[in-house]
Parts: C-alpha cells; sequence; structure tokens
C-alpha cells in the first residue's frame, strides 16, 4: 500500500513532540493501532479525493475515547486548527493530569494567544520533562506576551542554552506553522469542479509547491496526480489548460535535478511559453516560477528578458491586479538596475496592499528613515502583525537615541511568529533582539 507524505510527515511529528509517563505508554500505543487504518485512509486517500471537512468529520468520529482524541487531535494539528483544539480540550477534561494531554494543550492555546492560559499547563509538563528546551522557549513568548519580561529573558535564555539553532527554529515554526494548505487544497478542487480557471492554476502551483515547513517545498504527488486527473475530465486532455498544467507540472520535476536546462526548454518552446516572446502563463505563482526556472538554468538572461519585456510584464500585471507577476517585475528591476524604483514600492503597497514593496520602500530610503514618518505609521497601520515593519520602527528608535524598549518588545513578539527579519527565517536575529533586551545599548 502506498503511504504518501502527508502521513509520514505526521507520524514523524508524532515521534518529535510525543513524550509519555512510562505508565500511559501502553494506552497511547493500543489507541494508536487501532486507528492505523482509519490514519491511513485518512491521508492515503480521503484527503486525496474528498473534500477536507468531511474527511475530518470521518476522522474525528473515530475519537472514542481520550487516548484517540489525542491522537487525532494531533493529526489535525496543521489541517483544522479548530477540530484539532476542540479534541485536544475533550482529552485533558477527560484526563487531566495526562502528561501528553498537558503539553498538547498547551500548544493549542499558545497558537490561539491564549498565552496566561497555557502557562500553567506548559509548567505542569516542566516537571515532570526537565530537559526539553521547547518548553522554556515556548514560556519565554507566553511571558512576554503577558508582560513578564524578566521572565520571558529567563526562559529564553535556558532554551538557547540547551536547544540547537535547529532546534529553536523548528519550535517556534510548531507554534505558528501553517494550517490552511490541506483545506486550501481542497476548495481550489472543488473550484476546478465548477471550471473556475484562476483556482484550477492555483490547485497546481499548491500541489507543486507544498510548504513542509518554513525552509523547505516538495511536489505533492499524490494530489497532483488526481488533481491533474480531475483537470483532464473537467476541461478535456486536449484543452490549452490542461496541457499547460502538465507541461509545467513536467518542468517542475525537471528543475529538481542536473543538466535539464534543454529538456526545459524543449518544453517551453513546444508549449509556446515565456521563451521566443511567447506568452506569459495567466497566473503571477506559476508565471514567477517557470521564469525562476529559466533564470536559473540560463536558458534566459534576466538582463535581455526585462529590456525586451518589462513593459508587457507590467501591463499584465496592472491589468490582472496579480501581485505576483508586480513582484516579477521588480525582481528583474532589482537585478538588472540594482534596486526597486520608488514608483513600483508604492504601486505594490499602496495599490496591491503588500508587505514586500512597503519593505523595499523603506529599505531603499534607508538613512533617511526617521522614527516619526507618516509613511511609516502607515505601513505600521496597513500591516499591523508585520515584524519586518516593527524593525523599521525599533530601529529609528534605537538610531535617534530614542526610548527603544517597547518598540522592541513588539518586534520581539511578532518575530517569535513568523522569524520574518532574517532572510532565511532562522531565529539568530530573534536571539539579537533577546540580547538587547536584557542589556540595552
Amino acid at each position: 500500500m502506498k503511504i504518501n507524505v502527508l502521513l509520514l510527515l505526521f507520524f514523524l511529528s508524532f515521534a518529535c513532540q510525543a513524550q509519555t509517563l512510562e505508565n500511559n505508554t501502553d494506552k497511547i500505543d493500543k489507541a494508536e493501532k487501532e486507528l492505523s487504518d482509519a490514519f491511513t485512509t485518512f491521508f492515503s486517500t480521503c484527503l486525496v479525493e474528498k473534500e477536507c471537512q468531511k474527511c475530518v468529520e470521518q476522522l474525528a468520529s473515530q475519537a472514542t475515547d481520550e487516548y484517540k482524541m489525542y491522537l487525532i487531535g494531533t493529526a489535525l494539528y496543521t489541517i483544522d486548527e479548530e477540530k484539532s483544539f476542540e479534541l485536544h480540550k475533550k482529552a485533558i477534561e477527560l484526563k487531566p493530569n495526562e502528561l501528553n494531554f498537558s503539553l498538547e494543550y498547551a500548544m493549542q492555546l499558545h497558537r490561539k494567544g491564549l498565552y496566561k492560559e497555557a502557562i500553567p499547563y506548559y509548567l505542569a509538563y516542566k516537571k515532570d520533562v526537565k530537559d526539553d528546551f521547547r518548553i522554556d522557549l515556548w514560556l519565554s513568548e507566553c511571558y512576554l506576551n503577558t508582560g513578564k519580561t524578566e521572565k520571558s529573558i529567563e526562559h529564553w535564555k535556558a532554551a538557547i542554552e540547551e536547544g540547537s539553532n535547529t532546534g529553536i527554529d523548528r519550535a517556534i515554526h510548531t507554534i505558528h506553522s501553517r494550517t490552511d494548505q490541506i483545506k486550501k487544497h481542497s476548495e481550489l478542487r472543488l473550484k476546478t469542479e465548477q471550471k473556475d480557471k484562476k483556482s484550477t492554476y492555483d490547485l497546481i502551483y499548491l500541489d507543486l509547491n507544498w510548504e513542509i515547513d518554513w525552509w523547505n517545498t516538495l511536489i505533492q504527488k499524490f494530489f497532483l496526480e488526481k488533481d491533474l486527473e480531475l483537470i483532464g475530465e473537467i476541461y478535456g486532455k486536449t484543452s490549452e489548460i490542461y496541457l499547460d498544467l502538465s507541461a509545467y507540472s513536467s518542468i517542475k520535476k525537471m528543475s529538481k535535478g542536473y543538466g535539464k536546462a534543454d529538456s526545459i526548454k524543449a518544453v517551453l518552446v513546444q508549449s509556446k511559453m515565456i521563451v521566443d516572446n511567447n506568452r506569459f502563463f495567466p497566473n503571477g505563482n506559476i508565471t514567477s516560477d517557470l521564469l525562476n526556472v529559466t533564470f536559473t538554468n540560463k536558458i534566459l538572461d534576466e538582463k535581455e528578458f526585462f529590456d525586451s519585456r518589462k513593459n508587457e510584464l507590467l501591463t499584465l500585471a496592472d491589468s490582472t491586479k496579480d501581485i505576483e507577476l508586480l513582484n516579477i517585475y521588480a525582481y528583474l528591476e532589482v537585478t538588472v538596475n540594482g534596486k526597486v524604483s520608488e514608483e513600483t514600492d508604492k504601486k505594490g503597497w499602496n495599490e496591491y496592499k503588500d508587505e514586500r514593496f512597503a519593505m523595499s520602500y523603506f529599505m531603499g530610503l534607508a538613512e533617511k528613515n526617521t522614527y516619526d514618518n507618516p509613511d511609516l505609521e502607515k505601513a505600521l497601520s496597513d500591516f499591523p502583525n508585520s515584524a519586518l515593519m516593527q524593525f523599521v520602527k525599533m530601529n529609528c528608535a534605537y538610531i535617534e537615541d530614542k526610548e527603544f524598549e517597547d518598540d522592541l518588545i513588539e518586534l520581539i513578539k511578532k518575530e517569535f511568529k513568523t522569524l520574518a527579519t532574517d532572510p532565511n527565517r532562522y531565529s539568530y536575529r530573534l536571539k539579537g533582539y533577546f540580547h538587547l533586551l536584557e542589556n540595552g545599548k
């Protein structure tokens, strides 16, 4: 029997997260064995072919005792946040002294922003499991968000003393990871069945760029196979949309290997896409992906492409209001000219409401940035959860010798959720912010 990547990822996640009291291991193992077929059906068959919500309800119906509630709640942690919370809440209500339940429920409360409520459950778990650095890390975020800065620093220092850099990164991701991909896939399939072309393009893009975490993507082969089959049935296997998406799929697969430039170019030429001044895909994400492949494999030269097709690209972005097309334009602009123009940044920020362009605008201002800049206040209002915008604010306060602690604390709160101010989304900058918080200038 084929076991898909989703099922594998669940069991890997479970192995990493679950820590049990010895006398309850048998109960968890027993429940896991009893749910084995249900999990296999859920991950390998149901989610691939059926509507997500129906699959979730079907799996949740198997939660007939607290241990099955715990296991199914964990399986749904990155699939259905509300159902996962509901099951973990029921499990701990039925068995409030179970160590595993305390940890999972604390994590659930934490990611809901119920920091004060999460703290006692983390502390209860920590009494029995003293060497899990993640608990100190998660307590650090919870204490910071409840105004207890000193306790936050104390637990942060304990976490980084015991945890590796990668461990810290992944523990932060565990709380703040995406939970929308499976549901989004299900919704896009339903819209594809209704011949919504935008959803059809988005569906295959999602399959070919499935996020495992903040640092890695993969091709979700089981979804891709079924989704292309569906598109062939809905639109016909001789339709342009089916042939184009099949070509995109082939190119994406080839791009994962080496020495495939000639083969990739051949598919583009045959499909009459992009190369030789041929058409763009009517989807910004896919066009961006294909252009990245052509530039990486030296099929096209960025400067030559930008010089010859920049107006066409910008016109298409404006006519479709596709932010990813404008983002391609900005990428080429900075590659060729050394910077993104202020006009492009303001268009992306004000017309498309995209945070990336706002940040690019402030990077362009450089030393002209000021703490009281009205544009900065507008950016913070437009993107209230942005660690990037908060960094600009805090940095201005620091440079201008203003009191910066409150702005720094807000930055740390936002950085915890995304690690966005580090280009690679690692926790190095977060460590620097905590050092500054503890030691000042």
